[in-house]
C-alpha cells in the first residue's frame, strides 16, 4: 500500500525588526515588554503647517552596521530599511543565501506607501533644484520594494508584492505558508516595510483618522491613530528542511484566512463580519478550535470604529469564551505601520510563543466598558501560550488572519 507524502509544514526560523522602539528584534521586544512608546514629534520633515505632527519614526538608524557603503549610497530609504531587517532575520535563521538554491526562495514584501518618499524627494527637486538621481524613480511603484530587495539578494523564486492596505503584513505570512505547502518555495523571506512621508501623514489627517492625543487601543478615550514606519521581516521555511539543517523550528505557521467587507472605501463594517470570517477561515485552515486559542494579537488601531468592530468580531468568533483569551495591540508602542503592521505583530507573536510573556497594550488605561475582552494592560502577562491568532483589518474592507503554533515544551 502506498502512503501519501507528509504535508509540507512552515516554520519561522528568523526575524528582523527596525522599529520606532528598537533597531533590532531584541530591542523591539524589550521595549514592548517595558511598555515603551516610540510615538513622538516628527523629526524627518517639517510639520509646522500640519494638524497632527507626531508619529512613530525609526530613531538613530545606522545602516552601516548591516549595509555596505555602496548599498547606502545606491538604495532608497525604504530599501535600506527592508534590507537591514532581512539581514538580521537571515542571521537569526543562520541561512547563507550563497549556499542554497535561490530559485527555491521567495520574497513576499508588503507596503502601502512603497516609494512615496522618493516621489516627494523628486517633487522637491523639481521645485527647488538640487541633486536627484533619476534612477530613484524606479523605486517609486509599490511593487519595486519586493522586486528591489529580491534583486539585492539575488533571489530568483516567486516575488510578490501584496497590496491589501494594512492587512498586507499579515497576508505575507499566510502567502508564505501557501507557497511552502504547494511546493512553490522552500524558504520565503516575508514582511512589511514603510517610510513616513508628509503626503501620507496629511492624508490620514484629512480622513480624520488621526489623533492629537496619543494612540489608545481599546481605551474608552481612544480618538484615532498615529502613523509609524520601519521594517519587519521573517524567514519562513519548510519545516523538514529547517530541521535537517539544524535551524530553530519552534514556531509554526499553521493557518491563514482572508475575507472582505464589501461595504466602504475606508470604514470597517460595523458588525465585524468580514474580520470574523477571516479569523474563522484561518482557524479552520489550521484545524484549530476557537477554545484552543491562547492569545489574540489584535489590529487595535485606537480609532473608535475599528476597535469596536474588532471587539464585535472577536466576540462573534469566540462566543462566551472571548473574555478568557488575552488580547493586545502594539500600535500604542509603534503607531500604525500600515503594510508592515501585521509583520511586526507576527514577530511579537513568535516571541510570545518562545518566552511565555505577553506584552501589555501601551496607553490602554481605561478599557472601554463595551469591550468585554481580556485586554492585557499595565504590565506584561506571564503564561504558557501554545496557539495564537493574529488579525488585521484594512481600508476597503480587507481582513486577514493567521494562526501560529509553538512547539510543545
Amino acid at each position: 500500500m502506498q502512503h501519501s507524502e507528509e504535508p509540507r509544514r512552515a516554520c519561522i526560523t528568523g526575524c528582523g525588526a527596525l522599529a520606532p522602539i528598537g533597531n533590532d528584534v531584541p530591542a523591539f521586544w524589550r521595549s514592548l515588554i517595558a511598555s515603551r512608546s516610540g510615538l513622538a514629534p516628527i523629526q524627518s520633515f517639517d510639520t509646522t503647517a500640519m494638524a497632527v505632527s507626531s508619529a512613530g519614526e525609526v530613531k538613530e538608524f545606522q545602516p552601516e552596521s548591516r549595509l555596505s557603503s555602496d548599498e547606502i549610497a545606491r538604495l532608497a530609504r525604504i530599501h535600506q530599511f527592508g534590507l537591514f531587517a532581512i539581514r538580521e532575520a537571515l542571521e537569526e535563521a543562520r541561512l547563507d543565501l550563497h549556499a542554497v538554491d535561490r530559485s527555491r526562495i521567495g520574497v513576499i514584501v508588503a507596503t502601502s506607501l512603497g516609494g512615496m518618499l522618493v516621489g516627494e524627494e523628486y517633487q522637491q527637486h523639481q521645485m527647488r533644484g538640487g541633486d536627484f538621481a533619476m534612477r530613484r524613480l524606479f523605486d517609486f511603484p509599490y511593487y519595486a520594494t519586493a522586486t528591489g530587495l529580491a534583486r539585492e539578494l539575488g533571489i530568483r523564486g516567486p516575488v510578490v508584492s501584496p497590496s491589501i492596505a494594512c492587512a498586507s503584513g499579515t497576508q505575507v505570512v499566510g502567502l508564505a505558508l501557501e507557497f511552502i505547502r504547494a511546493g512553490q518555495a522552500d524558504v520565503c523571506i516575508v514582511g512589511g516595510v514603510e517610510t513616513l512621508c508628509a503626503f501620507v501623514v496629511n492624508g490620514f489627517n484629512c480622513l480624520r483618522a488621526t489623533t492629537t492625543d496619543t494612540v489608545r487601543p481599546f481605551d474608552a478615550r481612544r480618538a484615532g491613530l498615529l502613523l509609524g514606519e520601519g521594517a519587519a521581516m521573517l524567514v519562513v521555511e519548510e519545516h523538514a528542511r529547517a530541521r535537517a539543517r539544524g535551524a530553530r523550528t519552534d514556531v509554526e505557521v499553521i493557518g491563514s484566512g482572508l475575507a472582505g467587507d464589501a461595504s466602504h472605501m475606508t470604514a470597517p463594517a460595523r458588525d465585524g463580519a468580514g474580520a470574523a470570517r477571516a479569523m474563522r477561515t484561518a482557524l479552520a485552515d489550521a484545524g484549530v478550535a476557537p477554545n484552543d486559542v491562547d492569545f489574540i494579537s489584535a489590529h487595535g488601531t485606537g480609532t473608535v470604529y475599528n476597535d469596536a468592530m474588532e471587539m464585535a468580531a472577536i466576540r462573534s468568533v469566540f462566543g462566551e469564551g472571548a473574555g478568557r483569551i488575552p488580547v493586545n495591540s502594539i500600535k500604542g508602542a509603534i503607531g500604525h505601520t500600515l503594510g508592515a503592521a501585521g509583520s511586526f505583530e507576527a514577530i511579537m507573536c513568535a516571541q510570545i510563543l518562545r518566552t511565555g510573556v505577553i506584552p501589555p497594550t501601551v496607553n490602554c488605561e481605561q478599557i472601554d466598558p463595551a469591550c468585554h475582552l481580556d485586554i492585557v494592560t499595565g504590565a506584561p502577562r506571564y503564561q504558557a501560550v501554545r496557539t495564537i491568532l493574529s488579525t488585521s483589518s484594512a481600508f476597503a474592507g480587507n481582513n486577514a488572519a493567521i494562526v501560529l503554533r509553538g512547539a510543545r515544551p
